[in-house]
């Protein structure tokens, strides 16, 4: 089995010693730096609220059940309050608090399950440390909107914002466009590994950038460093494992320190393309990015310049794209089978192979046509819904 915890080990820190270059920050303006004032006993109770009490517990095997009867005692709650300011105050996260058990599953839909990447690592975290880190997400989540952190245009990992929020966005874009006589391209990709491959460096650096207080900062500088995990696949569990690069996905922090973290890209993006005219549309690691124009030809070679663009971007903060899964789609309610290719300028699109747009476009749940007449949207989910009708029929059958 070492090989095996070798290879998911290696696989999830790919990314360490990775380079950066923090000076790609040098643009944005430095926030002024913000108090962050004592956690109060209501900002607990709120966060254990939302703690769902199913949740699998983590290696302390302390359930939410378990901790939710403690805090019951409102001594028990001031006491956990206590702690959770000590930690930001004295810029430490306990090292019991960093010991987690990683577990293995399988990601839907994939044609082969051979590789490492075709499976998706969940954290589980300590239940009292998991508490705290909600309070902080929860704090968090109130700053980046309030102090404008974050673009308009990223909906992933951002409190009421969601994949309908995106859908909507890039439907009312195509509409918007063909009220004016112009024609919409997309260019959509991934990035690879994300969660896993966010640069502390480069995250703490970010974090100064937008103003959070510098107990804040300290405290994560701390938070990302020293950790270890253990593997979990079925019944088999491995040794310890160090894991010193990205944030667990599983951590009530990761959603919020990725949102954060693809904030610079999205403004920096939006400075430096302004004659490209292009939108941009985030949601966690995937990215979506648009062009209109009267002309499909205009918009290929718009969306290539956008995209090394992006690229520059994105590997100045430490990530890689995924070119080979980038797909292109062009929205036309015109009766025209016209549908150039695009030279993406990166393998495996370039040369003589181009990228070719696709005839229906999945994405975030959705499924776009050309003339955005939704019809294979409809008889997927309707299809879907049959399927789980018999499917209870049948269970009932058998009884």
């Amino acid at each position: 089995m070492s090989e095996l915890w070798d290879a998911l080990h290696n696989t999830y820190n790919s990314a360490s010693g990775r380079e950066v270059d923090l000076s790609v920050l040098d643009p944005l303006p430095t926030l002024q730096e913000r108090d962050w004032p004592p956690f109060s006993a209501l900002e607990l109770t709120d966060a254990l609220f939302s703690c769902s009490s199913r949740s699998s517990p983590g290696p302390d095997h302390i359930t939410w059940v378990h901790l939710k009867a403690v805090l019951e005692n409102e001594k028990s709650v001031q006491l956990l309050v206590t702690l959770a300011d000590a930690c930001i105050l004295v810029g430490h996260w306990p090292k019991h608090f960093k010991d987690s058990v990683t577990v293995i599953i399988l990601k839907p839909g994939k044609p082969m399950y051979s590789t490492p990447k075709s499976f998706r690592p969940i954290v589980l975290l300590n239940t009292v440390g998991k508490l705290i880190e909600k309070m902080i997400s929860n704090r968090l989540q109130f700053d980046m909107i309030k102090y404008d952190l974050v673009h308009p245009n990223e909906v992933g990992g951002v409190r009421q914002r969601s994949t309908e929020d995106a859908g909507l966005f890039l439907t009312h874009l195509v509409c918007t466009g063909w009220a004016k006589g112009k024609k919409t391209s997309v260019l959509a990709f991934d990035i690879a590994q994300f969660f896993p491959s966010l640069n502390h460096a480069m995250l703490l650096a970010i974090l100064r950038k937008q103003g959070f207080s510098s107990f804040v900062v300290r405290f994560f500088a701390s938070y990302l460093v020293a950790g270890f995990t253990s593997y979990l696949w079925g019944s088999f569990r491995s040794g310890s494992h160090q894991a010193d690069v990205g944030v667990g996905q599983g951590s009530a922090l990761s959603p919020v320190l990725s949102a954060l973290y693809i904030a610079p890209v999205m403004k920096l993006y939006h400075m430096q393309s302004v004659a490209l005219k292009t939108s941009l549309l985030s949601y966690v690691d995937d990215e979506t990015v648009m062009a209109q124009s009267k002309s499909l030809d205009k918009n290929r070679e718009t969306l290539k310049d956008a995209y090394a663009v992006l690229l520059r971007l994105f590997v100045a903060i430490g990530l890689v794209l995924k070119h080979c899964k980038t797909k292109y789609f062009i929205f036309d309610r015109f009766h025209s089978d016209y549908s150039p290719p695009i030279n993406l300028g990166y393998a495996p699109y370039t040369g003589e192979n181009l990228l070719k747009p696709n005839i229906c476009w999945r994405y975030l749940g959705f499924y776009f046509d050309r003339k955005l007449l939704f019809h294979e949207h409809v008889r997927y989910y309707s299809t879907k819904a049959l399927s789980l009708v018999k499917a209870m029929k049948m269970l009932g059958s058998s009884t």
